[in-house]
């Protein structure tokens, strides 16, 4: 049995959904179970069943309970999730952290990890980092840490976790508001303009044939805009001409630089939707790079007390090793 104490992070929440922002991390558990578990009294509130839409009170005790043998309780997910992320050492978490103060903490994502959990229950995701590290240094659970906003699983760079409720509106408000400077760096085919500016508007279609969706550009579409300087040409050796390039969004439409990129026939390495398949073979034979080349290495904004913040990641390894 567990017992959780609604804290100012939780109160005047839904019964419901907070439960379902508490179990969003295991992957397991799906939105049945829980609705299930409040039925039969397996999650109760100052030790009585409520309804799903209860509004929970500051003081009120969340009790977790087990429930009959073969059944999926609660208990039995934490401790499947657990299991995966017992190994992480506190130094091997550090090692990722670029920032940290009393609202956040700024991670170095590295290439091949989720934010959230995927359907391989043994992959580590960056929210395991995040539980683990919360253990280690004593952080409250009553709120659970949360990103505030999400990276592809090949996509690495600045990453911000948010340490609590206000620090986590905060930045969703400004990210909603477009109050945020976002760069990325990536590399292309082609010998990439000094500046380019690309505005179109973009529309998702979904593909019956591979059951996915991708975007395209059309005027029945949302407006976007990308901004691209290429910062060095290089003759390389095996891919032909490529480009390092530096990327500035001002709005986040699904694969926007992508979808850019290749409107103006400059591929981005390794994209498998808008491709140049033979660049990607021999990126993947000759040099075994097998990832969109895409990295996120600034993020800036205003903080709550007014004063601009910035951070920054270096190039990867496998950037490096193009380039140079």
């Amino acid at each position: 049995m567990k017992i959780k104490k609604v804290d100012y992070n939780i109160a005047n929440q839904r019964f419901d959904r907070y439960l379902r922002k508490y179990f969003k991390p295991y992957s397991e558990v799906k939105l049945n179970d829980i609705y299930s578990w409040i039925r039969k009294w397996a999650i109760l509130v100052n030790n009585k069943r409520v309804k799903e839409d209860y509004k929970l009170l500051l003081g009120d005790e969340i009790k977790f309970n087990n429930i009959d043998k073969g059944e999926k309780t609660p208990k039995k997910m934490i401790y499947s999730k657990e299991k995966k992320i017992k190994e992480l050492s506190l130094d091997e978490i550090k090692q990722l952290i670029i920032y940290e103060d009393q609202n956040r903490v700024v991670f170095d994502k590295p290439t091949w990890v989720l934010v959230h959990p995927g359907n391989k229950q043994n992959e580590l995701c960056m929210n395991d980092y995040i539980e683990k590290y919360c253990s280690m240094i004593g952080i409250n659970d009553g709120f659970k840490p949360s990103f505030g906003y999400r990276l592809d699983k090949d996509t690495s760079g600045v990453l911000i976790w948010a340490k609590n409720y206000q620090a986590l509106q905060y930045l969703n408000g400004i990210i909603r508001n477009r109050e945020i400077d976002k760069e990325y760096m990536t590399i292309v085919s082609g010998n990439m303009p000094k500046h380019l500016l690309v505005e179109n508007n973009l529309e998702k279609v979904y593909d019956k044939k591979f059951w996915s969706s991708y975007m395209k550009v059309s005027q029945n579409g949302l407006y976007s805009k990308s901004e691209f300087w290429n910062k060095k040409t290089i003759e390389h050796s095996i891919l032909g001409t490529i480009s390092l390039v530096l990327v500035k969004l001002y709005t986040g439409r699904m694969h926007q630089i992508r979808v850019h990129l290749a409107s103006e026939w400059f591929w981005m390495l390794w994209d498998i939707i808008y491709w140049n398949p033979a660049l990607n073979r021999k990126l993947y034979k000759q040099l075994k790079i097998n990832r969109q080349m895409l990295h996120c290495s600034s993020y800036s904004f205003k903080n709550m007390d007014g004063k601009n913040i910035s951070f920054e990641s270096k190039l990867p390894s496998d950037f490096q090793k193009l380039i140079n």
